[in-house]
């Protein structure tokens, strides 16, 4: 079993009494998240339209200078967007900044740590600032990860890993809080003021 999760890392600086704030709404559990088609037609400005000042001033911040928004202003807008339903607990869990959860797959097989996980996971854990770049980062090792253990062969020539899809969901869920994001960013955020 020692060859699971190697790290999950929280260095958010929220006291462990208070993480209980950011656990899923349970509003919209099994998803789907917002789908990015939606967005389009106008979905993205009622979204806005709901959101807090607060909420709304990150996304005028993540507009103007991507570089600049703290782990919890990033919390703070994800946790509000699952609270309405527009990201699914799912997609919620699988970009949550307080924790990188890594996949296990069969607790009986559990998936190594690559050495370029743990890389982007020490990169990532120092937060670059750019929320869309973390998930964009994230999604680009889970994927190659998910590459990586699907080559894996037994002796024998059957496949080492028999399911892997939960690297991939995972990858998934950070593209579409991603286009999530961009969608919200096409809108025009104090249009309701």
């Amino acid at each position: 079993m020692d060859a699971g999760v190697k790290y999950i890392v929280n260095n958010t600086g929220i006291p462990t009494s208070e993480w209980g704030k950011y656990k899923p709404a349970g509003v919209n559990p099994d998803g789907p998240s917002v789908d990015f088609s939606d967005l389009l037609s106008g979905e993205n400005q009622k979204i806005v339209s709901k959101l807090t000042d607060g909420a709304k001033k990150t996304l005028q911040r993540l507009k103007s200078n991507p570089n600049s928004i703290s782990k919890m202003e990033w919390m703070d807008l994800t946790h509000e967007l699952n609270a309405m339903g527009a990201i699914s607990d799912m997609d919620y869990q699988g970009t949550d900044m307080m924790f990188h959860l890594v996949p296990l797959g069969d607790m009986d097989n559990p998936y190594p740590t690559s050495a370029d996980m743990r890389n982007t996971l020490d990169r990532i854990s120092q937060w670059p600032g750019n929320p869309l770049d973390y998930l964009d980062q994230w999604a680009f090792s889970l994927k190659k990860w998910g590459t990586e253990l699907s080559w894996e062969r037994n002796p024998d020539g059957t496949p080492k890993y028999k399911d892997v899809s939960p690297v991939y969901n995972q990858a998934s869920a950070c593209g579409r809080v991603s286009n999530l994001i961009k969608g919200l960013l096409a809108a025009d955020i104090f249009a309701s003021r």
